[in-house]
């Protein structure tokens, strides 16, 4: 066997647990598509080899060079039968090149059927001829494959001094080269044999366990039984290729037939073991593969004291692109986003697809939880590109959990569990990553308690409606008010949207939840119609629940139920999580306001909403969010892009609302830049209905402020600071 160092964190077959990777050339490395990508790295990897390994490779080679001459002096180049041999070297070299597949639990080795005819050349015409034959097949081996000089050159010495040894013990058992075949020579044979394995084995696992950085002498040990099961049976080839070439040498290439079909055999195992690792759509390692690989990474990382990095990217609301697009598509996103995370992970760490749209990254060498979070970053933001499918451009976004080695776990699975947990919190907090915390685990088992009692309490009517009001900035408007969802629970007490409303996304309980919440505001603003308040009232309506065929009717039977005009009900979609379905959603909204809904951009300034896209949907208003609206005394930038953002929804004939307005000096600004709405907490906070009646009747449904007059910005330039507060509209 030679050697090829540690294996590639990129190889397509399962890694070695020990992270030694796998010796070649009675154990040759699959070739498959990674190792394209691998070769990139050749000349780097070849410079930073070990120490341990270039000694070794300058011995080795001294001793086979020292051996040939002291061969070559002593008995000579003599070949009796040139046709045998160079029929023999043909094999020899076919044997290199064509390694058989053999798939195994840790791995896909491939077994060199070389040594068998090499064995036989060096019984047949002697050490020097066999030595050279095969010393020469392996370099053109390695050769073909890229392989760095250094192993090229540790592989033919190796390889030689195998031979070497071989035919010394031939010629102290009384058997000196060529041997002739008869009962008395077995046992030199079988010592030959022995000895050739012997050399070779310690000489390529001494080497791959250099490069490996792992100690030696376990190295060697390890499936030592393997390796000498498939030396014996290949070196036992020899003497009856020896034989058959006595009788014709038109039975060599017989011999080398049974070897050919057990190839192509092996070949369709080695496929075969390949997808029972992988995942067929994106070809990256499935959940079976990634614990084997964390398995060793961990292992790695307990021996070294270094740390590793668990992280689980799911894709946000992927669920929309298949209902929409169909699975087809969704498919090709997935095999769109795949090299995008691997080229972004890079050779740190593995890369596997767990299912869905969850992909798992396992990162060694980890410093801090401060270098997995920017892991983690990197992945995402490796996403930030939109994917074009077709004729759409869709831009998929991700959030992702991250657990660490050794202080959030030590097994593969309670890693992966805590990087759930990490990501389910980074998606409740609408933040792109997530760091896994003790306190997160118990946020976990209410997260399951609460998907077990959401749907008892939508039935038994614990989701309560608060209102904000939204209040006018000109002579024009008129008041209204945004409806809230709360979950009023028996137990936990009063829960926000964001404990909740991503649940009900991932379980299917949305629509219940927006018909809950649609059906108590009409409710509502038919009661303060009736008192003589006619205020308009708005609704968020969760992106999946836009791409409903059934949301139009639901509305239209809630609003003839309630005698609520139309015009009176807005709809809020967010606009950091719009759908990628544009054509869908434009249907929905278009029937929708074609019925006299109003609809609103909410959030606006934090996704990916294009002037095209508000063009070609059927907007009225559009919402700023609070982020910019709140830092507006602080921030010159957040200020000029409030003011462009009024401007803009003027010059598109939209109304304008900003959200997060705490502070007097800020409502007076909005004013005097001519925004149309002000929401916040300096108007109200979120309240009951009844509470909210009491602010209604306090206040004129009408603004009697001045009209609006554009101002030049007065807020400092190059202070950047933040101002905190809680937003207005949950």
């Amino acid at each position: 066997m030679n050697v090829s160092g540690p294996r590639s964190r990129r190889d397509n077959v399962p890694s070695d647990p020990s992270g030694r990777g796998f010796p070649m050339s009675l154990l040759r490395r699959v070739r498959d598509p990674a190792e394209d990508r691998d070769r990139e790295g050749d000349a780097a990897r070849a410079s930073a080899v070990s120490r341990g390994f270039v000694g070794l490779t300058a011995l080795t080679t001294l001793a086979a060079a020292g051996s040939l001459a002291a061969f070559a002096a002593t008995a000579g180049w003599h070949v009796d039968a040139p046709a045998r041999f160079w029929l023999l070297a043909l094999f020899v070299l076919a044997g290199e090149l064509l390694p058989i597949p053999v798939p195994r639990r840790h791995g896909l080795d491939k077994v060199a059927v070389s040594t068998a005819f090499a064995f036989a050349a060096l019984l047949c015409t002697g050490v020097l001829p066999a030595c050279v034959v095969y010393a020469v097949a392996s370099a053109i081996a390695d050769l073909s494959a890229r392989t760095a000089p250094i192993k090229v050159l540790f592989n033919a010495s190796q390889y030689v001094l195998s031979l070497v040894g071989a035919g010394a013990v031939l010629m102290l058992a009384g058997a000196s080269p060529p041997v002739a075949l008869h009962a008395g020579v077995v046992i030199a044979i079988l010592l030959a044999a022995l000895a050739c394995f012997v050399i070779n084995h310690v000489l390529a696992g001494a080497g791959a366990a250099l490069l490996a950085r792992v100690p030696v002498l376990p190295y060697l040990v390890d499936d030592v039984a393997f390796h000498a099961m498939t030396a014996g049976c290949l070196l036992a080839l020899a003497p009856g290729v020896v034989a058959s070439s006595d009788a014709s040498l038109a039975l060599i290439p017989i011999a080398f037939v049974p070897v050919l079909a057990i190839y192509f055999g092996g070949r369709q195992a080695g496929i075969n073991a390949h997808r029972a690792f992988h995942d067929l759509l994106t070809d990256l390692p499935n959940r079976y593969l990634l614990n084997e690989r964390v398995t060793a990474a961990l292992d790695a990382a307990e021996h070294a004291q270094s740390g590793v990095a668990m992280i689980i990217v799911d894709l946000d609301d992927f669920k929309s692109i298949n209902d929409t697009l169909g699975h087809q598509s969704g498919d090709r996103i997935l095999e769109l986003i795949a090299p995008r995370l691997a080229q972004a992970l890079g050779s740190r760490g593995h890369l596997a697809r767990l299912g869905g749209d969850e992909f798992a990254a396992v990162v060694e060498g980890i410093r801090d939880e401060t270098d997995a979070l920017g892991c983690a970053e990197q992945l995402l933001q490796a996403l930030q590109q939109p994917c074009e499918l077709d004729s759409l451009v869709l831009h998929v976004g991700a959030s992702a959990g991250v657990a660490c080695y050794p202080q959030h776990g030590r097994t593969v699975d309670v890693l992966l569990r805590h990087a759930d947990v990490a990501l389910y919190c980074a998606k409740a907090e609408r933040s792109m990553c997530a760091m896994y915390a003790h306190e997160h685990d118990e946020h976990s088992i209410d997260r399951l308690a609460l998907a077990a009692q959401l749907r008892r309490g939508i039935e038994e009517g614990e989701l309560v409606v608060h209102y904000q009001l939204k209040v006018p900035l000109n002579e024009s408007g008129t008041c209204a008010v945004e409806a809230l969802v709360r979950w009023n629970h028996p137990q936990l007490g009063c829960i926000g949207p964001d404990a909740f409303i991503p649940l009900a996304e991932q379980t299917g309980l949305i629509k219940g939840v927006t018909e809950h919440v649609l059906e108590a505001a009409l409710r509502q603003s038919d009661a303060w119609r009736g008192g003589g308040l006619e205020i308009d009232v708005s609704v968020n309506v969760s992106t999946r629940t836009l791409l409903d065929h059934d949301l139009p009717q639901t509305i239209h039977a809630l609003l003839d139920r309630f005698a609520v005009p139309p015009e009176s009900l807005q709809l809020e979609i967010t606009e950091s999580r719009f759908v990628a379905d544009l054509g869908r959603a434009r249907t929905v909204l278009y029937e929708l306001r074609a019925m006299g809904v109003t609809i609103a951009i909410d959030d606006f300034g934090t996704g990916f909403s294009s002037l095209s896209q508000l063009q070609q949907l059927p907007v009225d208003e559009i919402k700023i969010d609070r982020s910019f609206v709140m830092r507006m005394e602080t921030d010159h930038d957040d200020a000029v892009l409030v003011r462009s953002i009024i401007e803009l929804g003027r010059n598109l004939g939209l109304h304008v609302t900003a959200e997060g307005v705490e502070t007097a000096g800020v409502h007076r600004t909005l004013r005097e830049l001519g925004c149309d709405f002000a929401q916040g907490f300096h108007i109200s906070r979120p309240v009951p209905a009844d509470e909210c009646h009491r602010l209604l009747v306090a206040m004129p449904l009408r603004s009697h402020s001045k009209p609006a007059r554009v101002v030049p910005l007065r807020t400092p330039r190059g202070v950047h600071g933040s101002h905190g507060g809680a937003r207005g509209a949950a």
